[in-house]
């Protein structure tokens, strides 16, 4: 399907959707700009003077009768067709800009307005996305407005949901009329995964991607097959596939999305050589979606085998996954150096440039500890981890908005899913509170996912890791620290022990991570910490590694003593955290790893 505007919508009140962020000199001269700030690399190369219109990037320049319409509340009209442009002003204004994170405008900005030109369901998710983004209260979901009024939402929530519900009507009789077009499919699916990711809806989110999956697939085959023009192969590879390798990435953390399917035509990851910081994003999106589901695989033969066990040809994928992390950080070292000796760097590609360092430093870490069921691996790298959240705070300075608030929702990588890993994995107290913290200033909406869903989750963790150091302490007969509230419901007259012991797997002592030809990080801060930062590590004993979340309703794990569940609440949508845990044979040594429960408000 082109994306051209049909000559039926050429009259339409709706003008062309040409960007009009382009600097004052290029718009004078009537030349394409490149839109680079703070100065545009065809003004550079000219040395003309670069100025544009506006101080705060990531905003267009606007038309005044666009302003005008924007400096009305949403819902301050009863006019239905007024609140419909006004919240496509706001999305081309705002939501475009921010929810791609900044590297995807062509898509967010262009080829999607314009379809929605021609397919009314696009144009109702677009306006549906727009009114949710600006007023990202929470929101309840579709499943609930069932059996509620829908008066207990404002006149924004209203129109959003009204919006998405037309939305998905259309979509539906296009598909009973069997006249759906893939491409406009996809488009449609990533919209609608936005919509659910701002209201919480996972589980419907996460059906999106897989059937988005499935669309992507089958439109490669007829592309292949030359049933379908090349021009929209250019397309689904540049703009359509990138979007859903960095949500399979972001999913891989709390689900099994089938993002495999998709990295099979990625052979070399885009890691030889950067043209942009674009390049450089796709690069390390993809070794992320690597990195998890290898995470994934070394964590199954862990648990069901002997550790020294493990096959050769994981350990040749671990070398394998190294080596390319460290071919890409050669690659876009090489690139920012490239960009600063031109003097072509802003503020903003700074902050991208910490943001993808975030994410190399969490994936060396990643892969080098996977090898291991050992969680004082991770030891060794602290370095790493205080970099991250050096990192992090670079890349949420330069993605703020001119308010200093982060925008309510992106499908781009974050700095939350560093942060996130980093206050899981890393135990020294000090530097796992710093990136908790952090985790509170990133867009509230990652993907799919809720922030605060996250930090809730690692928030019991630290409580029931502190139990278990206290209860380590007790046993040796050395005082224990003072532990957090949260932990005083983990552990209060009316609930057992959080773990219950259900199974046991006898493991041979063994070694943390053996030494590997990428050690450290290539670019790591220092070999030791900074002065000051460190402090009492969290004992193996007293580590967790958590396995899955999971209602009662819903199940329970294999092998789970069912008994062992029910008595920590009678309620069967309460949540539970399944993890692992090592403990250590006091007169054999021999590591026996235990498999807990823990009810989580989730």
């Amino acid at each position: 399907m082109s994306v051209s505007p049909p000559s039926s919508v050429r009259g339409s009140p709706i003008r062309p959707l040409r960007s009009r962020r382009g600097c004052k000199t290029c718009k004078s001269r009537r030349v394409k700009c490149g839109e680079e700030k703070p100065t545009c690399a065809r003004c550079t190369k000219t040395g003309r003077k670069c100025e544009y219109e506006g101080t705060t990037f990531g905003t267009f320049s606007s038309a005044p009768a666009t302003d005008s319409i924007l400096d009305n509340p949403l819902s301050s009209s009863p006019n239905t067709v007024w609140r419909e442009r006004r919240a496509f002003a706001y999305y081309f204004q705002h939501t475009a800009l921010f929810v791609g994170g900044g590297l995807e405008t062509d898509f967010w900005s262009t080829i999607v307005p314009q379809v929605s030109r021609s397919e009314p369901a696009v144009w109702d998710a677009i306006i549906s996305l727009s009114a949710l983004f600006e007023s990202p209260e929470p929101c309840p979901d579709i499943a609930f407005l069932r059996q509620k009024d829908l008066r207990i939402l404002n006149q924004n929530h209203r129109d959003a949901l009204g919006w998405y519900s037309r939305s998905v009507s259309s979509v539906r009789q296009r598909l009973d009329r069997g006249d759906g077009d893939i491409f406009v499919g996809l488009v449609i699916c990533v919209l609608f995964m936005c919509i659910e990711g701002l209201q919480g809806g996972v589980e419907q989110a996460t059906r999106l991607y897989t059937h988005g999956v499935q669309l992507i697939l089958t439109l490669r085959a007829q592309i292949a097959s030359g049933a379908v023009d090349s021009s929209k192969a250019v397309l689904l590879e540049n703009n359509i596939v990138p979007i859903f390798v960095r949500l399979g990435a972001i999913a891989l953390n709390f689900s099994a999305v089938p993002v495999g399917a998709l990295l099979s035509d990625s052979e070399h990851a885009l890691t030889q050589g950067f043209a942009s910081l674009r390049s450089a994003r796709e690069g390390i999106s993809i070794l992320a979606a690597e990195a998890q589901l290898f995470q994934r695989t070394c964590l199954g033969h862990l648990v069901m085998f002997h550790p020294s066990e493990l096959p050769y040809e994981i350990l040749t994928q671990q070398a394998t996954l190294l080596a390319r992390l460290k071919v890409w950080h050669a690659a876009f070292t090489d690139l920012m150096e490239s960009l600063r000796r031109k003097d072509a760097l802003s503020p903003q590609q700074i902050g991208t440039g910490a943001l993808l360092l975030t994410h190399h430093e969490m994936l060396f870490i990643m892969v080098a500890t996977s090898t291991s069921l050992l969680e004082t691996t991770t030891d060794a790298y602290l370095p790493q981890f205080q970099n991250i959240i050096e990192q992090a705070g670079v890349a949420l300075d330069a993605s703020a908005r001119s308010d200093g608030s982060q925008p309510p929702l992106t499908i781009e990588l974050s700095v939350a899913m560093p942060l996130w890993f980093t206050s899981l994995r890393c135990r020294e107290p000090r530097l796992r509170r710093m990136a908790l913290t952090l985790t509170g200033r990133a867009p509230p909406v990652q993907g799919f996912y809720k922030c605060a869903t996250g930090v809730r989750l690692l928030e019991t963790l630290i409580a029931v890791e502190d139990m278990y150091g206290m209860k380590r302490k007790t046993a040796q007969g050395t005082t224990g620290s003072i532990m957090p509230e949260s932990t005083d419901e983990l552990n209060g007259s009316n609930r057992p022990d959080s773990s219950s012991d259900i199974f046991r797997f006898d493991l041979e002592s063994h070694p943390a991570t053996p030494d590997l030809d990428y050690a450290s990080s290539p670019y790591s801060v220092g070999s030791e910490m900074k002065p000051g930062t460190t402090g009492g590590l969290i004992p193996e004993e007293a580590r967790i590694k958590p396995i899955n979340i999971f209602r009662v309703q819903d199940g329970f794990p294999p092998g789970t003593a069912e008994e062992d569940i029910a008595k920590w609440s009678p309620y069967r949508e309460q949540s539970f955290m399944h993890f692992l845990r090592n403990e250590r044979d006091p007169i054999s040594g021999t590591w026996h790893l235990v498999h807990g429960f823990t009810p989580i408000d989730y």
